[in-house]
């Protein structure tokens, strides 16, 4: 069994189960397996960058700012900020007027639901964890799959004390070994980022109806 064939067997296991998930989303600090997500507004709007998020909330807290203001908050040259002022506002968040940048829709208030991130490995379950970990910075559950064979080995006190959670994956089959524990380190800016890629890399899926599934009492 390879890496890739544990992945698939996982995707098999949420695409039965009607829950939008996306594979090896880069997200500067880690590259989960799987991010996976229940209940976002599936209407959100892409952003998958740092800077340009933090730049948007400001303007929404502020309502209206300057070009200078930005430059000077964020420390960033003027032409990079008018290219992210110029996204923002092709994306309809913003409008812009002159030197001024007025907000138009928020996004502060957008509902990201729950997402989850999974660590798939063969063997090396410390490994697998100490990664599960970095999710825990844009994800409210995260998780390190193992064949069920390798379960066996891993040292559950990790599990337990870092609060990521294990699965047990044979065939189509999976099976939650150590429950995860809620993430008291979930950024919103990564969070957004995290989500909004997982529904724009599903745009084309059809919504199905969610159906009974071992993350469900995380949503």
């Amino acid at each position: 069994m390879l890496e890739a064939d544990l992945v698939n067997d996982i995707n098999y296991y949420l695409k039965q189960k009607g829950i939008l998930y996306s594979n090896e989303l880069r997200m500067g600090i880690g590259i989960p397996d799987i991010t996976m997500n229940f209940g976002a507004n599936r209407r959100m709007k892409p952003l998958d960058d740092y800077f340009m998020v933090s730049i948007l909330a400001y303007i929404e807290e502020r309502e209206r700012v300057t070009f200078q203001e930005i430059q000077d908050v964020f420390m960033l040259g003027r032409r990079r900020v008018r290219q992210y002022a110029l996204m923002l506002a092709s994306l309809q968040f913003v409008m812009i007027n002159k030197t001024v940048i007025e907000i138009l829709e928020t996004f502060l208030s957008v509902d990201l639901g729950t997402t989850i991130s999974i660590e798939a490995k063969l063997k090396d379950w410390k490994g697998a964890c100490l990664q599960a970990q970095r999710y825990l910075c844009f994800s409210d559950f995260s998780y390190v799959a193992l064949p069920e064979e390798t379960v066996k080995n891993a040292n559950s006190s990790m599990f337990l004390d870092s609060g990521i959670g294990l699965l047990a994956i044979s065939g189509g089959n999976i099976t939650e070994v150590i429950p995860a524990k809620k993430s008291s380190s979930c950024e919103f800016f990564l969070k957004y980022i995290s989500t909004s890629k997982v529904v724009v890399n599903n745009i084309e899926v059809v919504k199905k109806d969610l159906l009974p599934n071992i993350f469900s009492p995380y949503v």
